[in-house]
């Protein structure tokens, strides 16, 4: 929705409530100003049949907790169909990183699929809405037919760690092989890291597949990566 078009409906903030001036979008400027940011830079070590091993980059903004606003905001996103406040903030994400200097855009974001029955429940991906804010700053394309999720898993909000690396185990499967002599860099796109677990399993399934150029973009991490 236009930015304008956004001011004259009374679109408000979604943390505090306050009418959104023209050129803000999701949350007004003074509740984007106090949000915990991590802007963190990590890898991840994904390790198949305990031979192959690859560290998988990522990239997170905001640091999640159960007790601050970034809660808040991924609560809308998931379970109040707030898809327009998900495509928000992968805009405001994808504006904040630019100012790297040794940033290297993917060519393909890949959000982290939904299984076809929580996207019949929820309507849309949030994940997907994300990476189309990313891409509409950032440029490449979106991608959601080359990976699938094949198996429904409970949801990872109480699992432990070893539970949650066990309820997405063969969870993913990449629908394509990577075009020979064709460099592609992707990046996996979601909306929490907790353990990685979901992120290393898709990381995996991209991987069998001949796409060995993979990273991850997340809207927020819980705490540090061990």
């Amino acid at each position: 929705m236009h930015a304008w078009m956004r001011f004259w409906l009374g679109e408000s903030c979604r943390l505090c409530s306050a009418g959104l001036l023209p050129m803000e979008s999701g949350i007004c400027t003074g509740c984007l100003g106090v949000l915990p940011f991590a802007w963190m830079r990590n890898s991840l070590s994904v390790v198949e049949n305990e031979k192959e091993h690859i560290n998988m980059p990522i990239r997170s903004w905001l640091l999640f907790s159960e007790h601050n606003a970034v809660r808040t905001l991924i609560h809308r996103i998931k379970y109040q169909s707030d898809a327009h406040l998900a495509f928000d903030l992968g805009c405001a994400m994808a504006k904040d990183f630019r100012s790297d200097a040794s940033m290297v855009w993917p060519d393909v974001w890949i959000p982290v699929p939904l299984h076809a029955k929580r996207r019949r429940q929820r309507g849309y991906n949030q994940s997907e809405m994300l990476a189309k804010g990313l891409a509409s700053v950032g440029g490449g394309r979106i991608d959601t037919q080359s990976l699938i999720r094949q198996l429904h898993s409970e949801s990872q909000t109480k699992n432990s760690r070893k539970g949650r690396a066990e309820n997405v185990q063969q969870a993913f499967l990449c629908t394509r092989s990577k075009p020979p002599g064709m460099p592609l860099k992707i990046a996996l796109v979601d909306d929490v890291i907790t353990t990685g677990s979901t992120l290393k399993s898709c990381c995996m399934a991209l991987n069998r597949s001949g796409f060995t150029q993979v990273e991850a973009w997340t809207l927020a991490c819980s705490g540090w990566l061990d």
